[in-house]
């Protein structure tokens, strides 16, 4: 008898309790922290290879600034001017020739973005190149997270060299 009792209560506290039975509620919460685990995954492997492309721009960018601080341009062999002895005197349209040139030798770093442009190519003081390329990466593992930037992210890097 007393166990019947119990059973009575048992299920009076069962049928009063708020929510009811759990019976399925972990495996959906376990399935909604899956889906938020791979979004976060993707987006952090976007943003990751946006950041790796970019650094691989400001290596190009260099590379095409040490090609170009080591130009020689016509006014060096110039007798009229006579050579300057703080080294090698660049002038804008030296370093930009050079740096192009440099993209146009070396177009397999260039080759994995759209568009690489050359945004500026000078010398400020006739001595130092400034290089800034420019060009438009893709986000790797586009999904519905990195849709908006699917239709890719523009890069802008600086190097400077200077010619001695």
């Amino acid at each position: 008898m007393r166990r019947r009792g119990c059973a009575r209560l048992r299920d009076r506290l069962r049928d009063r309790a708020p929510g009811g039975d759990d019976e399925g509620q972990v495996l959906l919460i376990s399935l909604g922290f899956a889906v938020l685990a791979i979004a976060l995954v993707l987006v952090v492997g976007a943003a990751t290879g946006v950041h790796l492309d970019r650094k691989r721009l400001l290596a190009t960018a260099d590379l095409a600034a040490l090609a170009a601080a080591d130009e020689v341009g016509d006014r060096y062999f110039d007798e009229a001017t006579g050579r300057e002895p703080a080294g090698i005197p660049l002038t804008d349209a030296t370093v930009r020739a050079a740096v192009e040139r440099y993209l146009s030798d070396h177009p397999d770093p260039a080759a994995r973005w759209d568009g690489v442009r050359v945004l500026e190519a000078s010398t400020p003081d006739g001595r130092t190149a400034v290089v800034r390329l420019g060009a438009v990466t893709r986000p790797p593992l586009v999904t519905w997270v990195t849709a908006p930037w699917s239709d890719g992210i523009t890069l802008e890097v600086e190097a400077v060299a200077r010619a001695s």
